[in-house]
């Protein structure tokens, strides 16, 4: 999302951090990689890229953080249902026994 708000919408790193509630060096960290995985997951889970393009068209074009937060909490919803995207998470995070994605 932090880079669709940065490269797209041309939003400076201050007002993307003003809008997510974050600092503007995550926002920085978010832009140079540092801070995220990169594109790892969203190449291997579209829907994932989806929902970040849809919420970040919402936070560019002026929506109360309450609007786009419903998008957000449907997205949430709907990749932990994901068993494919589970199993994934519980191997790259060593998470053994792991089960809160079931868990919504």
């Amino acid at each position: 999302m932090v880079k669709e708000l940065s490269g797209k919408y041309h939003m400076k790193q201050s007002e993307i951090a003003k809008k997510l509630g974050v600092t503007q060096a995550s926002v920085s960290q978010y832009l140079s990689s540092t801070r995220a995985a990169g594109t790892k997951v969203t190449d291997s889970f579209p829907k994932i890229r989806s929902y970040a393009d849809q919420i970040a068209k919402r936070i560019a074009g002026g929506e109360d953080r309450y609007e786009w937060y419903a998008v957000l909490c449907t997205a949430c919803k709907d990749i932990r249902s994901d068993d494919e995207f589970c199993r994934m998470h519980r191997i790259a995070s060593n998470l053994d026994g792991c089960d809160i994605c079931k868990k919504h």
